[in-house]
């Protein structure tokens, strides 16, 4: 791949913007010093985060089965 290829395909530039983005936001917490406190999360709430995702996952594959 040369160096202008992610220019010519808009999905890779966007792609690649996105991931400049999320490393500027992850890295302005350590620039302006301040504290980020992330929420407990009880075990009852991450069972039924993991099964929320599982189902959702489930869901998605059976109508990508039923598709082709």
């Amino acid at each position: 791949m040369t160096y202008g290829a992610c220019y010519a395909n808009p999905t890779l530039l966007m792609i690649k913007a996105a991931g400049a983005f999320f490393v500027l936001i992850g890295m302005s917490g350590f620039a302006f010093g301040c504290a980020v406190q992330a929420p407990e999360i009880d075990a009852a709430a991450g069972v039924s985060a993991l099964v929320l995702l599982s189902g959702g996952l489930l869901v998605i594959r059976s109508r990508r089965k039923r598709q082709k």
